[in-house]
């Protein structure tokens, strides 16, 4: 018989997660099968998004694969994109999941791919996804003893003779939280400062309305009221202001001691004021609970930059794939992959799992 596409509907839970549980080889408990987080991804209202954000592949009324959108749009929303999360298929059933992935490819305008396994990385190539972009990811301790008492030294205590680098760690960890971020170029950022905002204070003035131009894809308030009922960490959004008014925002969360910064928007992002984004990003995480260190993520160029600038270390770079079959999408060079275009602002392995 042969495979059928539907949407899901919370009615679906147990059977997703069933399926997602033996596909992972995770435990019934792991975080990411949490029915709450499990509903907020997939069936929590979201009013910047219209239609399903979970699909499942059947074969004889049997679910064998499943794909989970995170949508991305451009323009007045007339193209729509995604990226596919909780993407599985049942050992049993071999080609469902690529079967699922073909159907998809035809329902949106582009699908990409960030931090995908190695074998997705492997697969994408061969179905027309092309690298459009690399992904940094930037680190820095904000608290090394405490960021070493929670995670570290608990794997000290299990292989006292194994981790010869604890010390070494430490003292490093202290020396980056210690060291103080250069100033921007010139007295340009004199004045910037940041106060919690809600959804309904994020200005959409600044982004582009050219395509061709827009460092970013608008996230309108309803994107940060849904952002902000995130069941997994408690999500804080932040605006960016001078004399003169708003200059942008950004969203940090905490999750087990490590403050996610989920995204920076700006409305001039040139190299300096990503600088001081990302700079009143950190005063902001130092000054939430428990955070032992801070995370973000962007695209190389200034924003790269920017992060390096206000202190923060490059610790890595990962590839972004992009399927572009219907030719809609013109991205430039610079556009912000950030962890808010992914999952990855709040994934959860279950335990601490810092950068530094």
């Amino acid at each position: 018989m042969k495979f059928s596409l539907r949407p899901t509907s919370i009615d679906d839970l147990s059977m997703i997660c069933q399926l997602l549980q033996r596909a992972f080889n995770a435990s019934h408990d792991a975080p990411f099968l949490d029915p709450s987080v499990m509903a907020w991804k997939y069936w929590d209202c979201r009013n910047d998004w219209e239609g399903p954000r979970s699909y499942v592949l059947e074969r004889d009324g049997v679910i064998v694969a499943h794909a989970g959108i995170y949508p991305l749009t451009f323009g007045a929303g007339e193209v729509r994109g995604v990226h596919m999360i909780d993407w599985a298929s049942a050992k049993e059933s071999p080609g469902a999941g690529l079967a699922l992935l073909l159907k998809m490819d035809t329902m949106f305008d582009f699908i990409y791919s960030i931090d995908g396994s190695e074998m997705t990385r492997k697969i994408l190539p061969a179905y027309g996804y092309v690298e459009c972009a690399r992904q940094w990811k930037g680190a820095r301790p904000l608290r090394p003893l405490q960021q070493i008492l929670k995670h570290q030294y608990r794997q000290i205590l299990k292989h006292p003779y194994r981790d010869w680098k604890f010390a070494p760690r430490l003292v490093r960890n202290f020396l980056w939280a210690l060291a103080l971020p250069k100033a921007p170029d010139g007295c340009l950022h004199e004045g910037w400062k940041s106060e919690e905002i809600g959804p309904s204070e994020v200005s959409e003035k600044f982004y582009s309305q050219n395509m061709a131009d827009a460092c970013f894809s608008p996230r309108p308030p309803e994107f940060f009221e849904y952002l902000l009922r995130c069941p997994v960490m408690q999500i804080h959004l932040y605006g960016i202001q001078d004399k003169r008014g708003p200059k942008g925002h950004f969203a940090i969360g905490v999750l087990r001691g490590q403050a996610r910064v989920v995204g920076v928007w700006l409305r001039d992002p040139y190299r300096e004021a990503w600088q001081a984004a990302f700079s009143l990003a950190q005063q902001a995480a130092t000054r939430l609970e428990g955070t032992c260190e801070i995370v973000a993520a962007g695209t190389e160029g200034p924003s790269e930059q920017g992060a390096a600038g206000s202190g923060l270390r490059i610790v890595g770079h990962t590839p972004v794939y992009l399927r572009n079959k219907k030719g809609k999408l013109a991205l430039p060079p610079d556009f912000q992959f950030q962890l808010s275009a992914n999952d990855g602002f709040f994934l959860d392995s279950g335990n601490s799992s810092y950068w530094t």
